[in-house]
């Protein structure tokens, strides 16, 4: 596992425990309605001024401007050069997550009027989020970010061919297996559509434990089994890829049209209410 794959382990186990912590402690008072909350005894550190309440939503506000730093990464050619932009994004995608994960709990799930508009956008972007990433992955890439020529992806497709065939090692059961698996794979990826591209993603792991079953009744070793898998998979999504380049691409123009006006609202209205609590003294006190 590399570097960048443990350090998204490790945040997203963070999340995840910060949220069940959050939800299990102060369960009893989310469940109040307003009138009787400040009479429990969380109301001072849980309410939306309080220090935990309080502490959670400048976290969450913070994550979801320092997110904004991938827009620049990806915009300004200075910054081309400064890590995988594939890595950017799956940080931007944890604070898009995270982010609004805080506020929620900083609302105390109770919100109306300006700040509502400014909530419900904040999950619409979070949502759209989540979706935009899986539309960006069907699109190959090179380790820049930049797009593929067909050029590129034949040779990709070339080379990934002659992987496998050097892989068998003259094995014709096993590449006819393989190559089955993949003609298989290329059919059922002609159902074009957002829903059946889920789907298909979903069932993925019982199609390649099928897989591996095969490699492994006609005698290949753990080893093989493993590579040729790993190999077949990622034939497979190429060729998926290429088939679907054209919709994806359309598809994710249409994303960018919904994603950017509410991030616009979201953050705006943030920067307001952010400026009139500071401005009413409602700061956080350690």
């Amino acid at each position: 596992m590399t570097l960048h794959r443990i350090i998204l382990v490790f945040l997203y186990t963070a999340t995840i425990l910060v949220s069940l912590y959050l939800s299990w402690t102060g369960w009893e008072y989310y469940a109040l309605g307003r009138q009787d909350r400040p009479r429990h005894e969380l109301h001072l550190d849980w309410k939306p001024g309080g220090f935990v309440s309080h502490g959670a939503g400048i976290v969450g506000s913070a994550l979801m401007m320092i997110l904004l730093l991938y827009s620049v990464r990806k915009r300004w050619s200075r910054l081309h050069n400064f890590g995988n932009i594939r890595h950017w994004l799956n940080y931007h995608i944890w604070m898009g997550i995270t982010g609004p994960i805080l506020v929620i709990f900083h609302t105390t799930f109770k919100f109306g009027g300006i700040v509502a508009v400014s909530f419900w956008s904040m999950i619409a972007v979070a949502v759209s989020g989540v979706l935009g990433r899986y539309l960006y992955v069907q699109i190959p890439r090179s380790m820049s970010g930049d797009e593929l020529s067909a050029a590129q992806l034949r040779e990709l497709e070339d080379d990934l061919q002659e992987q496998i065939k050097q892989e068998v090692m003259g094995n014709e059961q096993l590449f006819n297996v393989v190559e089955e698996f993949f003609q298989s794979e290329e059919q059922s990826a002609q159902a074009v559509g957002l829903w059946r591209w889920f789907k298909r993603d979903l069932g993925e792991p019982l199609r390649y434990m099928a897989l591996r079953q095969k490699l492994r009744s006609l005698g290949a070793s753990g080893h093989h089994v493993r590579t040729l898998t790993k190999l077949a998979r990622k034939r497979a999504k190429l060729g998926r890829r290429i088939q679907f380049l054209s919709t994806a691409r359309r598809l994710l123009h249409h994303w960018h049209v919904f994603h950017k006006p509410f991030a616009v609202i979201m953050i705006i209205i943030m920067i307001v209410h952010v400026g009139v609590a500071v401005a009413l003294g409602y700061t956080w006190i350690f």
